[in-house]
């Protein structure tokens, strides 16, 4: 006797209630299921079943007996499919969207090496910005920074890119460094438009003092400047044309360099957008999605720890001034 598959068709029946509907189940006949749940009873000594008008019913032995068998079953098939999975090799096409600047510093500096261990994937970068857009329809996977509802995506946080306020050199010495976050009113402070079209002018700092307690500053802040593309503003930034609040692990090498200096680094930028893979459900065991939404997670934590976040931001725990219509971060100052 096949005992693993006798108690696969055992199990089956229990579920189904019928041994003709665990044979279609299992794709056998109704003679051989029956056969080996039959010698599964004679080993065992004892009936799982009492067959009457109504049926099959589990005998109070073979509730017990299915009890035990299931989740023992249930492990050894996730065992063999993790097995054949380790032997597959992902392939074909993944349709991934992201927002610019996370896909173009972050993600396709590392792809040659993804293209090395997954040399069968081939991938279809997207511009996304936010998930209500028609082009994250076509998407299978999307890297997005901000404040989004899920919906009917499934949603994987990543760690907190922590940001810095900087400038070039250059901008420094002509307009001097800032002190202190009220500085800031005296430069010309570049300001990112969010994708629902909110000017992103409030710029909140966070500071320990010495006594423990904690000291917050909101600046308003002014430039002549302002785009819903965050290289436009670093162009300008990098020409020594103004300040910008910029997220450490995407401006790395200008910064390691020297042409962008970090200021205020005794403050702490509050309000960093949280970071976030979205999937469709459908897709969530397919190999080739699973292998890339962890090496994109791997690679975007190891970014996040080039800085400490010391405040963690979250989707649903939005500051208040992500909240309402208005058309400026700052307007929350005056209505609140």
């Amino acid at each position: 006797m096949d005992k693993l598959k006798a108690i696969q068709y055992f199990l089956a029946a229990a579920q189904t209630g019928s041994l003709s509907a665990a044979a279609r189940q299992q794709g056998m006949t109704l003679q051989a299921v029956a056969k080996l749940v039959s010698a599964l009873e004679a080993e065992l000594g004892f009936k799982l079943f009492q067959r009457g008008s109504r049926g099959l019913q589990l005998t109070t032995d073979g509730a017990q007996y299915a009890e035990a068998c299931a989740p023992l079953l249930a492990q050894l098939q996730a065992a063999e499919e993790g097995l054949r999975q380790s032997r597959q090799r992902p392939q074909g096409n993944l349709v991934v969207g992201g927002t610019p600047f996370l896909v173009q510093h972050c993600i396709v500096p590392a792809l040659a090496a993804f293209h090395a261990s997954y040399p069968d994937m081939t991938l279809d970068l997207r511009t996304v910005l936010h998930l209500e857009e028609a082009a994250s329809m076509e998407c299978d996977l999307l890297l997005l920074h901000g404040w989004f509802e899920a919906g009917s995506w499934v949603r994987r946080e990543l760690p907190v890119m922590a940001q810095v306020t900087a400038a070039t050199p250059g901008y420094w010495k002509r307009y001097g460094m800032p002190r202190h976050p009220r500085d800031l009113v005296d430069h010309n402070c570049l300001s990112y438009r969010n994708p629902y079209g909110k000017l992103l002018d409030l710029w909140r700092y966070r500071q320990t003092a010495p006594q423990g307690d904690e000291v917050i500053e909101q600046v308003v802040v002014q430039g002549w400047l302002n785009s819903n593309h965050r290289d436009n503003l670093l162009a300008l930034t990098l020409g020594d044309g103004g300040v910008m609040r910029i997220a450490y692990a995407t401006a790395q090498a200008d910064l390691a360099s020297g042409r962008l200096v970090p200021a205020l680094l005794d403050w702490e930028l509050m309000d960093p957008p949280p970071l976030a893979l979205y999937f469709r459900p459908e897709l969530r065991r397919t190999l080739r999605l699973r292998v890339f939404a962890d090496f994109a997670a791997t690679l975007c934590a190891e970014l996040a720890t080039l800085t400490i976040a010391k405040g963690e931001s979250s989707v649903d725990g939005r500051p208040a001034w992500h909240h309402g219509n208005s058309r400026r971060a700052s307007s929350w100052l005056t209505h609140r």
